[in-house]
């Protein structure tokens, strides 16, 4: 039987073969069933089943070939990107070049196919030798890369600590360690030639080659006498024994020009470089005076007075003037080059009108080389002797001077004391404490 196309149905084939029928079949057609005749043949058609699949292609051939490229891809990005002692295209591995001199860390670095940036600071290690690098050593980086070296230009030490040593041996011990010394005597009362201070202070890390300051004492020395000179050898005298004259004219009988005073006293032991005072005569006649008459009684204290120059003077001193002339004091101590206790100034200024009583501000020196300081204790109220027991137990000298006072309560305690109780003034100095009596 065929079928449209003029070929066979895909997937079956129709087979055609003859049998005879040796049986009637009875045919329904709409006419009288008969029977065949003997030897009749008919064609039957005999379906046969299609055949069976094809076999399954395999896979594991495949799954090979593809397993062995993966394989290859991986080898050949390794082969690319591993160190080779910087050799790769792509990346190379920084060396380690610190504590190299600088030529030869920049050598390294070029053969890795790198670029050497050197910066120079100051450092502890030798002069040109790498102290740091960026990037540090092991950082995988392009070919081409700036690595920056930071080059050691001056080596730095640490300053000896000299202070307390005699000033030959401190510029020993610097000059050993490669720095200038440059020496600068100050007054003090430490023996001469000891070292008081150094600059840069002791453990500072300077480039060698860097100038040290130290402070030498000048050491105590011995005033010469110069009581009865004239002015300007005395003034001579004073310098070349290492001391700074000051001289102050002052009224007296002596010729004009002549010292007819002086502080420190003659022979007395000071600290070189302190100031020495000269009392200067203003020159009033040498002849002695016809004796004076007998005083007049004296005149009611004045409303206003003047107020006295007590600056040059020691504290004490100045306090006793002003105490004298019915002004009190008020001391406070400020950093000076004079001579510890000396007055560098005050206020009011001399020369003044003030009412009686008016207190005077006295600026005293703590000296070149200031000493410990101590919160002098407060003693008002107290009787004399109880003030001055707590006073020296704090350490410091007492003076007394009296000043008048109206009401009865304070007479004979202790009314005003300086420098005045809880400022702080040098161990040692005096305070002057005030003792009430009645007017």
């Amino acid at each position: 039987m065929a079928f449209g196309g003029g070929g066979e149905e895909p997937r079956m084939r129709r087979r055609r073969f003859s049998r005879r029928r040796t049986e009637a079949e009875t045919v329904v057609d709409g006419r009288a069933r008969g029977v065949d005749a003997p030897g009749t043949v008919v064609e039957e058609e005999e379906v046969v089943p299609p055949p069976p699949p094809p076999d399954r292609p395999l896979l594991w051939p495949w799954l090979l070939l593809l397993l062995a490229l993966v394989l290859g891809g991986l080898a050949a990005a390794w082969l690319l990107t591993r160190d080779d002692g910087g050799t790769s295209a792509a990346t190379v591995n920084v060396p380690n070049v610190v504590r190299l001199r600088q030529d030869e860390a920049v050598r390294r670095l070029n053969d890795r196919g790198l670029t050497a940036r050197p910066v120079t600071r100051a450092s502890s290690a030798a002069p040109g030798t790498v102290v740091t690098q960026d990037p540090g050593a092991g950082a995988d980086v392009t070919k081409g890369s700036v690595v920056t070296l930071s080059v050691s230009t001056v080596q730095t030490e640490a300053v000896v600590n000299v202070v307390g040593k005699t000033a030959t041996a401190a510029v020993k011990a610097l000059t050993g360690q490669g720095f200038r010394v440059e020496t600068a005597e100050v007054p003090s009362k430490k023996p001469a030639n000891t070292v008081l201070a150094q600059r840069p202070q002791a453990g500072a890390r300077v480039g060698r080659g860097s100038t040290v300051t130290i402070n030498v004492s000048r050491g105590l020395a011995s005033v010469p006498n110069v009581v009865g000179q004239s002015r300007d050898d005395a003034v001579g005298a004073i310098r070349s024994a290492g001391f700074v004259p000051k001289a102050f004219v002052v009224p007296s009988a002596r010729p004009k020009g002549v010292v007819v005073a002086q502080k420190p006293k003659a022979q007395t032991r000071a600290a070189g470089g302190s100031t020495v005072r000269l009392n200067v005569s203003s020159g009033q006649s040498a002849a002695p005076p016809p004796p004076p008459p007998p005083p007049p009684p004296p005149p009611p204290p004045p409303a206003n007075v003047t107020v006295p120059d007590v600056t040059g003077q020691q504290q004490d001193a100045a306090q006793r003037q002003l105490n004298t002339s019915r002004l009190k004091a008020g001391v406070v101590w400020v950093p000076s080059d004079e001579d510890e206790g000396t007055v560098v100034s005050q206020s009011p200024a001399s020369g003044s009108t003030r009412k009686s009583g008016t207190r005077i501000q006295l600026n005293v020196s703590l000296g070149p080389t200031p000493g410990a300081e101590r919160a002098v204790p407060n003693v008002l109220g107290l009787d004399p002797a109880a003030a001055r027991r707590r006073l020296a137990s704090a350490g410091f000298e007492v003076q007394t001077l009296a000043q008048p006072v109206s009401a009865g309560s304070q007479v004979g305690k202790i009314v005003d004391e300086q420098t005045a109780g809880g400022r702080r003034a040098p161990v040692s100095s005096a305070v002057v404490i005030y003792v009430g009596r009645r007017t």
